[in-house]
């Protein structure tokens, strides 16, 4: 009997594991918790774990972006050099204003302005992405890896503007001005909570933004007629185009989503540590793939959470986090990444079988 109960027990596990990918990682990310807590010192401090909650809210917010991207079957890998395009534009614009021909056409200092500019240039990247790919039809991981190199390009050519060189280094434009009150409402300090602990700890509103937009997310993926086109996209695209959706115009979208979400990122850290240079960003587009991977997004598309890639994007921070407490070379982290991307990839493929 124990033959016969044994497979039917590990399929009804496997079918629940299937139907919510996020409890793999979850249970992941705990096990590792725990790990990290007995064998680096001050893993549990006040410091180390706001510090792991606020670094990965930054780059958790675009992760959410490529999230849903890659659930409608595509891949962005130029989110990193979107980041530093966009908070290039906000610093710029923070700066020193838009003059044109003379004429001052926005003073510097306009922070909501600059904050609006910074997400309709990112925005339109993002446009420019999703035409590519759905105009021409060349792969989303061929095109992207071109508009990674061509906007990093872009944000080079931002930091080697006169406007750059002004600020007394090449490449580095810092806002040398009064903090505005939009710079706490994005990225300030959380005074009351890093007081708890001694040292202090490193809470931001970072860790806010990312868990709103975490559960608007859910809510568009899981509620709405939209997230559906996007699991329908990807999961079987010729099926959604017959059932009557636009697959194209999902996929542009969801390119543009993530571009905003990406120039959003980079101003929220910029606004914690005013200054931008053209590296800004760089290979966090691959980190935003492993999230989502090790979070339980299938790398085809039409399967995964927007939960999963979120706990995939703290455990990630907390591998590294935990690394360097555990006086670990840092060099290794890279290889502990990809030694659990390769694992869950594993897991996925499993769990996709039957």
């Amino acid at each position: 009997m124990a033959s016969i109960s044994t497979p039917s027990t590990l399929r009804k596990v496997k079918a629940r594991l299937a139907d919510y990918s996020e409890i793999v990682v979850l249970i992941s990310f705990v096990l590792l918790f725990f790990v990290f807590s007995a064998t680096a010192d001050n893993f549990l401090s006040l410091l180390s774990i706001t510090n792991i909650l606020t670094i990965a809210s930054i780059k958790g917010i675009f992760v959410l972006g490529v999230a849903m991207l890659m659930i409608s079957g595509e891949f962005d890998l130029s989110v990193g050099s979107t980041l530093a395009v966009g908070a290039y534009v906000f610093a710029i614009l923070m700066e020193h204003g838009l003059i044109l021909g003379g004429s001052t056409l926005l003073p510097p200092g306009m922070s909501v302005v600059a904050l609006i500019s910074a997400l309709i240039v990112a925005g339109i990247l993002g446009l420019i992405n999703g035409l590519i790919v759905v105009r021409s039809g060349i792969p989303s991981f061929i095109a992207t890896l071109g508009t990674m190199l061509a906007f990093r390009g872009i944000a080079r050519a931002m930091g080697n503007s006169e406007l750059a060189k002004t600020s007394g280094n090449a490449d580095v434009v810092r806002y040398t001005g009064e903090a505005p009150p939009l710079f706490e409402f994005l990225n300030g300090d959380f005074q009351i909570i890093n007081a708890m602990g001694e040292p202090a700890g490193g809470a931001r509103a970072a860790i806010i933004w990312f868990f709103l937009i975490t559960v608007i997310c859910v809510i568009v993926m899981r509620y709405t007629r939209y997230g559906s086109w996007v699991y329908a996209t990807g999961g079987n695209r010729l099926a959604a185009t017959a059932q009557g959706i636009n697959t194209g115009r999902v996929i542009i979208w969801n390119f543009v989503i993530t571009g905003i979400l990406a120039g959003f990122a980079g101003v929220v850290q910029f606004s914690s540590r005013p200054a931008i240079d053209p590296a800004r960003g760089e290979g966090w587009e691959l980190i935003a793939v492993a999230a989502c991977v090790i979070g339980g997004i299938w790398l085809q598309g039409g399967y995964g959470t927007i939960i999963g890639a979120a706990i995939g994007m703290l455990l990630l921070q907390m591998v590294e986090q935990g690394l360097i407490l555990a006086g670990v070379d840092i060099q290794l982290f890279q290889a502990t990444i990809g030694l659990i991307l390769i694992v869950a990839v594993i897991s996925n493929t499993w769990l996709s079988k039957g």
